[in-house]
């Protein structure tokens, strides 16, 4: 006999201190690993997961973000027979696996409906979602999300962010998502998001100079095959271990269309590919036209076709050890179909097709990395190496180098002296021109921000960072960032400067920041967060700039 079970009910008001908070919902989107789905925000679980990798009480590879949600579940499965958690890692399990269950495919969902108020902390606790729909054979969920942020400064800014997020199963093998956010900024806004971690966006046209509005969206919909995944979609995807930042792939750019094949053929080798559509910024005034009136200026803007390619090999040669090596690809114009072949090589291609004639080719770039957990008791270790340009003929001569590279290298140490601190040092930095073309629309970016790490070039940055948790689901930081940056230099130094100018060149400034920060979730997905920073920025030939900055927000939405 088939069940079918729904659930639907309000989410009322918790009083927070003296606070009353009216609570709106929220979904996340997920995979398991007999079907096959991702889902875009797992901060605090994957900080979690990450901290019983280091103790090598698990088996996680983040390497490429999103996370399979199964998978996420599997290894929270995993961890409850381990018999050496603390109370507070217990605790944290449960409130987890209360969220995650929904993941489990090998049994039927069976949400509760709350009945009374005096049950709603139970309720929430384990039915944290406004919809469930669950039979045999398909699984749905359904919420909305919102998110409320005031910033203090010489001048204060506000953020509001409301929509909504579903996710679901349909039988083993298929998964699917979808998040849709209305995101507005008022007051003192950053409406350039160049040089810090704030995420790019699409802007939308307003009669308001004083309102910064934007969407953000992301859908995928995922089949499970024997040993790998197939996915469409639109999102934001990540490939590296950073903190703040990633070299190859980060969160700078908006989302961006895409497929993906994610293939494990042995339990120690697995093989990545992923096409994307970006958006150049650039206008191809050859296929530009009139409308024929003159509402928004009478044209038909029209933008010169990007596309991006990337695949590569992550190879587990012992436990906790994990290197990974592959290439990428910028091109314009018109698809390749040698770039939509997973097994293709790209820069051979493009070189043959070609005749390595710069003026018709793509922009290509190779990377690799390596990572260490527990191999030293309860360390990550980890390192990429980013390559846009370089003689190898040349790599060490300081008359005739090309180095056009960027560099990762990170440790983290977890329960340093007291259990749940770990601490953090990161190192990144990038060589002048890295991530630029003589070409505009083959920059390596996606509506003009950065695919990679968010600095950009000729820029380096150190970071420490501290984690406590003192309970469950409270989290403390503490932040240092020192960041040094130099100019873009000219285009014609990028190809015709022999030597390329060393790193460092036409410095412009550097920067400096201390933040403590504070975040509790109170139930699964709404958080609170409190923060207070201090900038010194010394710009070239000027005096140094201090400045406090104080954030409070709260959000119901995935994490």
């Amino acid at each position: 006999m088939t069940k079918v079970l729904i659930k639907m009910h309000t989410l009322k008001a918790i009083k927070l201190g003296t606070i009353s908070l009216t609570m709106l919902g929220v979904m996340f989107f997920t995979s398991i690993q007999m079907q096959a789905q991702v889902f875009t925000h797992q901060k605090t679980v994957i900080e979690y997961l990450e901290r019983m990798a280091q103790k090598g009480w698990v088996e996680l590879n983040d390497l490429v973000k999103p996370l399979d949600r199964g998978e996420v579940y599997q290894l929270l499965n995993q961890l409850q027979s381990n018999k050496n958690l603390t109370s507070i890692e217990k605790e944290e399990l449960q409130f987890f696996l209360s969220y995650y269950r929904f993941d489990d495919l090998s049994k039927n969902y069976v949400p509760k409906t709350m009945t009374v108020f005096k049950d709603f902390k139970k309720t929430i606790f384990n039915e944290p979602h406004l919809i469930n729909y669950s039979d045999p054979n398909f699984r749905f969920m359904l919420d909305p999300v919102a998110e409320f942020t005031f910033q203090s400064a010489a001048e204060s800014s506000r953020l509001t962010s409301t929509g909504f997020q579903m996710m679901g199963y349909a039988g083993k093998h298929i998964g699917f998502q979808l998040s849709v956010r209305d995101v507005n900024e008022r007051g003192a806004y950053d409406s350039l998001r160049i040089d810090n971690t704030l995420v790019g966006f699409n802007r939308k046209q307003t009669t308001s100079n004083n309102l910064l509005s934007y969407n953000q969206f992301n859908a995928n919909l995922s089949y499970r095959f024997n040993k790998g995944t197939i996915t469409v979609g639109q999102d934001q995807n990540v490939l590296g271990y950073g903190k703040t930042g990633s070299l190859v792939l980060s969160t700078k750019a908006p989302s961006y269309p895409y497929f993906r094949l994610q293939y494990h053929p042995t339990k120690w080798m697995s093989f990545n590919y992923m096409h994307a559509w970006l958006q150049s910024g650039v206008i191809d005034s050859a296929k530009t036209y009139g409308t024929g009136n003159t509402v928004y200026g009478g044209v038909r803007e029209i933008f010169v076709p990007k596309f991006y390619a990337i695949h590569f090999v992550e190879i587990k040669p012992m436990k906790g050890l994990s290197v990974h090596f592959g290439e990428s690809i910028m091109y314009t114009d018109q698809l390749e179909p040698a770039y939509l072949m997973p097994l293709s090589f790209f820069k051979a291609f493009d070189n043959n097709k070609y005749n390595d004639k710069i003026t018709t080719g793509a922009n290509g770039q190779f990377f690799m990395g390596v990572s260490s957990r527990n191999q030293i008791p309860k360390t990550h270790l980890y390192a990429q190496l980013f390559i846009d340009e370089i003689r190898v003929s040349s790599i060490f001569s300081t008359s005739k180098s090309r180095n056009q590279i960027a560099y990762q290298l990170g440790a983290s140490v977890t329960d340093v002296g007291v259990p749940y601190l770990t601490l953090t040092a990161e190192i990144n930095k990038v060589y002048p021109f890295v991530y630029r073309n003589f070409l505009p629309a083959q920059n390596y970016s996606n509506s003009n921000f950065p695919l990679g790490d968010w600095m950009g070039s000729n820029a380096d940055r150190f970071e420490f960072i501290a984690n406590y948790h003192p309970k469950a689901r409270l989290n403390l930081k503490a932040y240092y960032m020192h960041m040094a940056k130099g100019g873009p230099g000219t285009v014609e130094q990028q190809y015709f400067l022999t030597p390329a100018p060393i790193y460092g060149f036409d410095p412009q400034y550097k920067r400096d920041q201390f933040s403590l920060e504070g975040s509790y979730e109170i139930i699964n997905n709404l958080q609170i967060r409190l923060s207070h920073s201090i900038y010194q920025m010394q710009p070239l030939l000027r005096n140094s700039l201090t400045t406090n900055q104080t954030s409070i927000g709260i959000s119901f939405t995935a994490f």
